[in-house]
């Protein structure tokens, strides 16, 4: 698989879904409590901390298939942020950096938003956004990042 095919479905795989269910927790977060900018705000960072580790989870072989199989320097560190299966300490950190990126989405999203949007159709958006961006991915490589290997004759 080459660079810039990884790095296109990098793009569609990862860090368009990574920002849109950061988007998601920001919006979700915000439509269930009405005043999410006061302590409470660190209850939806843990829990959208967690979500996105749920996510990532999902993700590692395909992550660990596109680090192997890719060449440049800058693409395997951006691969490298999504590759779980390291040391605790470093998974630890992976949380944090969830945390604070979450606690920042529902900020972002409870200063910038107006209520009304937030509770009308703004998670239906992000949610099919997510649904387009996953799918184009997997038609661009599906065969490559797949467990499931059709034996050739």
């Amino acid at each position: 698989m080459s660079n810039k095919k990884i790095a296109v479905i990098y793009l569609f795989f990862f860090i368009i879904p990574y920002i849109l269910c950061l988007s998601i927790i920001g919006v979700s977060y915000n439509s269930l409590v009405l005043h999410a900018l006061t302590w409470r705000i660190i209850v939806g960072g843990i829990v959208g901390a967690f979500g996105m580790f749920a996510v990532k989870v999902i993700a590692q072989r395909p992550v660990l298939i596109m680090y192997r199989s890719s060449t440049r320097k800058i693409l395997k560190e951006l691969l490298f942020f999504f590759i779980l299966e390291r040391s605790k300490l470093v998974i630890g950190a992976n949380l944090a950096v969830d945390f604070c990126l979450s606690v920042i989405s529902i900020y972002l999203v409870a200063t910038f938003l107006p209520l009304t949007l937030i509770l009308g159709r703004t998670l239906g958006w992000l949610v099919l956004i997510l649904v387009v961006s996953l799918t184009l991915a997997s038609y661009l490589e599906f065969e490559s990042l797949s467990i499931y290997s059709e034996k050739k004759k």
